[in-house]
């Protein structure tokens, strides 16, 4: 963690590689809640790059678990993933009333995107 704190204080973008490892060894739980902290608020005050997006995005996807529906009957709310304007999420509070109603929900944001 040291490294890649010391190229973020160095005003240094992570590449694709360096992002997926920090998000896969936070989640593995590699580091500490003070290192965890300290990365996101460093990381957080600039903007993010399309590289550190697509690793952490990988490692996003490698730590997915597949869920089996298989013989499940529920109603499937997908949304876009928010407008980004600070709004609630529609699809969201939608799955919230519906699983309210006793319904069985599979909900998911997912933008179509490779």
């Amino acid at each position: 963690m040291k490294e890649i704190l010391n190229k973020l204080f160095a005003h240094n973008k992570l590449n694709q590689q360096e992002a997926k490892q920090v998000l896969l060894d936070i989640s593995d739980g590699a580091y500490n809640e003070a290192q965890v902290a300290v990365f996101m608020g460093v990381f957080m005050m600039r903007s993010v790059s399309v590289e550190e997006l697509t690793g952490f995005r990988s490692a996003l996807m490698e730590l997915c678990l597949a869920v089996d529906l298989e013989g499940v009957q529920s109603i499937d709310l997908c949304g876009t993933g928010g407008d980004g304007k600070n709004t609630f999420n529609i699809s969201t509070t939608t799955s919230f009333v519906v699983a309210g109603a006793r319904y069985k929900v599979s909900k998911s944001s997912r933008r179509l995107r490779p």
